[in-house]
């Protein structure tokens, strides 16, 4: 009897210490992934490794340098439509810069009024692999990519690494918004 017993607590033992630890980062993603599909799932996500970490110093640089690309880019095709005579062209590209110019300033602005809060982490990026069933399609292993907050948000998630960062500008407290502010302007004046 006594044998009995420690074997059983030996077999509880061990099927604890088999049992995985739910991810919260693993778990994001799913839910994220699987937001707006209707279907049962049943998603795993394996080998889920982090990659690096990005500071809201180092979003708001990569966003302002986009814009400053921009302005230049845009002030030489400014130029060059005003020689040629492109009056069209010219009023469309005169007013993308006006625009460009107020975000690059808005960019800046924000950056300076975040202070030292910029040297916090503002996401992480993970490599993961997932597989399994939504409805009765069998989802086959896939590698994909992933920036996900401190706080669990998942910005993005992408099958091409190149395109991880193209949404995280949204981590900048104000971006979105800011954005959506030159949607609504253009939405009005149509």
């Amino acid at each position: 009897m006594k044998r009995l017993f420690v074997l059983t607590c030996a077999l509880l033992a061990l099927a604890a210490c088999s049992q995985k630890k739910a991810d919260p980062v693993a778990d994001a993603i799913v839910a994220e992934m699987m937001k707006d599909v209707e279907q049962p799932y049943s998603i795993q996500i394996t080998d889920l490794k982090l990659l690096d970490s990005t500071t809201f110093a180092t979003e708001f640089q990569r966003r302002i340098s986009i814009y400053d690309t921009r302005l230049d880019q845009n002030a030489a095709r400014l130029e060059k439509y005003m020689q040629q005579g492109m009056q069209k062209n010219a009023t469309l590209m005169f007013e993308s810069l006006q625009k460009d110019t107020k975000i690059f300033n808005e960019l800046n602005a924000m950056k300076e009024m975040m202070g030292d809060d910029t040297l916090k982490v503002a996401y992480y990026d993970y490599s993961y692999t997932y597989s399994g069933k939504v409805g009765k399609t069998r989802v086959p292993a896939q590698p994909a990519f992933a920036t996900v907050t401190p706080d669990g948000r998942v910005i993005t998630f992408v099958s091409d690494k190149r395109d991880l960062h193209k949404a995280t500008g949204l981590v900048i407290p104000g971006y979105k918004e800011l954005l959506d502010s030159f949607k609504e302007s253009e939405s009005e004046t149509e």
